[in-house]
């Protein structure tokens, strides 16, 4: 939001606005138009320094939840961590005017974060029966989309009325370009946070116990009592609950004798290939590209013909998560029925499809190009002087042959933004580059002329194929990839990194998956801005090869998991052959 930007230095507002396209312009009817922020030369260290509040803070959560969830069990862990959740959530509305406090408040929304992403999965694979742990474990995460869709619903609302201003003119002035703004937009998204974390920690004390973490911690009645209400059995006595308790029970007793393990008994011999299989299985995650399109969808979208409002809000939170929520219902049914490996493979064929095409078809600009031309185009569309010149910034092919040749501009229109002069589209988002200097005949003619003039060449390249095609493609093939990716390379490596560990390193295990995601997710976004600035679009054969990798890896090292009681996965996992 862009009280929060000018809050925390990451940019500063003159008073002047710009459409929904970038550009700076006078304005003689009132409609809503966005602020035109500049972005502060210590924008990429403080933005860097936030995030890296919270990727710190989720490396950290997971390496300490991976022993107190041990200790206080699955359900006080989880009630902890909502409440961790909380108190960052509700510092943020009490931030001050600092960004190393608002990267503390993060810092502690990581830990939270990186916490559930532990305990959760250990949580529903203890708790749920063999036969649909992975649907349930589906379930979480279309729960999850869901709470997704309403999120982004009242953020993408709270935008709208915060960062879109009803105004007539555009040459109002302000002294101090970095005096704050009305700052209760996003002070009310995190305290809506903070009331949500609160709800959550409540209800989560009438769920169950998992009676696995109970049998381990030696509180046999309270879990075959819990184990009763799971199978909806009202005997204790129950031949099939009596089997499946002492089947747990002795499983736990093995484990305990053992005792607390360590994160070096993960690296045994009878362990460690489970290990490398979820340390590459959460790498591979990261680098197929979807850190990538996530982290920077909005330069992305923008750069490939995207208005703003459709870069932030419609795109990621309508059709992605619309298109999300529907795939994992395809996979809700499938996931126990072909199994993880088969999802996995899937996924990432899909995925690697997608990357070839983008190899050719991404059309757009690097997102550093993006937004320096943002900053660029501050000059007023009537001025004399160009909206910005990016011709050596520009790693698309650049257009030999104009689209278009006008008579009374004495120019040759291309359809590109890799030629000297660029002007963004109001209307359709398309991009018009030449090479000749139309200074002069802007002085003649005057600035309204030339905005109307170029208004009906928008309208004439609508119509031109050399536009659109490749950038709605390119919008589909994301849109797809992110989806596809949510659907499947997301929620199995989240199932399966706590199905493989016996119960003594469970929850060490699943941190492993979780700490290898986040310190990968770290690398690659301080990499990524460096090789996309010098690469382009070709990016995206680094993640077509790595997508090759991971779909070798589902056929080859990936161990099927579906069906098995996690008591039985010993046997699985050293390759004895076993029937239930």
């Amino acid at each position: 939001m862009d009280s929060f930007r000018i809050y925390y230095g990451l940019a500063t507002w003159n008073g002047f606005y710009r459409d929904t396209n970038g550009n700076t312009e006078n304005i003689f009817d009132n409609f809503r138009e966005s602020r035109n922020l500049v972005d502060t030369d210590d924008n990429n260290f403080i933005e860097g320094v936030i995030t890296a509040g919270h990727v710190f803070g989720s490396i950290c959560g997971a390496l300490i939840i991976s022993y107190l969830g041990d200790r206080l069990g699955r359900r006080k862990t989880m009630i902890v961590t909502s409440l961790v959740f909380a108190v960052g959530a509700f510092l943020q509305v009490c931030s001050s005017r600092s960004y190393f406090w608002i990267a503390i408040c993060r810092f502690i929304l990581g830990l939270s974060f990186g916490s559930f992403n532990v305990i959760c999965p250990v949580y529903i694979s203890e708790l749920i029966p063999a036969k649909s742990r992975g649907e349930i474990s589906y379930l979480y995460y279309m729960l999850m989309i869901v709470g997704i869709i309403f999120s982004g619903i009242i953020n993408g609302y709270i935008f709208y009325k915060s960062d879109f201003d009803f105004i007539e003119l555009s040459s109002i002035s302000r002294k101090d370009p970095s005096e704050p703004i009305n700052n209760m937009a996003w002070r009310l998204a995190f305290l809506i946070q903070t009331f949500i974390s609160i709800l959550y920690s409540g209800l989560l004390f009438i769920i169950p116990k998992s009676p696995r973490w109970l049998c381990f911690d030696e509180c046999n009645v309270e879990a075959l009592q819990t184990m009763a209400k799971i199978y909806n059995t009202t005997s204790l006595s129950d031949t099939k609950l009596q089997e499946k308790f002492d089947n747990i029970k002795n499983d736990a007793i093995i484990n305990r004798a053992i005792g607390h393990s360590n994160y070096s008994e993960l690296f045994i011999p009878s362990i460690r290939r489970r290990t490398f299989n979820i340390i590459f299985m959460n790498s591979i995650q990261q680098w197929s590209g979807i850190t990538f399109f996530l982290c920077f969808h909005s330069q992305i979208f923008s750069g490939i013909g995207s208005t703003e409002f459709e870069s932030l809000i419609v795109i990621p939170i309508i059709l992605i998560s619309i298109l999300s929520f529907f795939i994992i219902f395809v996979c809700f049914s499938l996931i126990d029925r072909y199994g993880r490996k088969s999802l996995l493979l899937i996924g990432m064929l899909i995925m690697l499809i997608i990357n070839i095409f983008n190899v050719f078809a991404f059309p757009h600009t690097p997102s550093s190009s993006s937004s320096e031309n943002r900053n660029l185009s501050a000059t007023p569309l009537y001025s004399s002087t160009p909206l910005f010149t990016n011709f050596d910034n520009c790693k698309t092919e650049k257009n030999s042959s104009p689209f278009i040749h006008d008579n009374e501009l004495g120019i040759d229109l291309f359809s590109d933004s890799c030629h000297k002069y660029v002007y963004y589209c109001r209307e359709n988002s398309n991009k018009i580059s030449w090479d000749k200097d139309i200074t002069e005949i802007t002085k003649t003619k005057g600035n309204d002329y030339l905005y109307s003039k170029f208004n009906d060449i928008c309208m004439e390249a609508m119509d031109s194929k050399s536009f659109s095609i490749s950038s709605r493609l390119s919008d589909v093939s994301i849109v797809l990839f992110i989806s596809i990716y949510i659907s499947t390379w997301l929620p199995v490596p989240f199932i399966y990194k706590a199905e493989i560990f016996p119960i003594r390193i469970r929850t060490k295990g699943s941190a492993i998956g979780t700490l290898t995601s986040r310190i990968n997710l770290l690398i690659f976004m301080i990499l990524c801005p460096i090789f996309y600035d010098l690469l382009g679009s070709k990016f995206c054969i680094f993640f077509t090869l790595n997508c090759i990798i991971g779909a070798l890896f589902s056929i080859i090292a990936c161990t099927e998991s579906k069906g098995i009681p996690l008591e039985k996965m010993e046997e699985k996992m050293s390759g004895k052959i076993i029937e239930f």
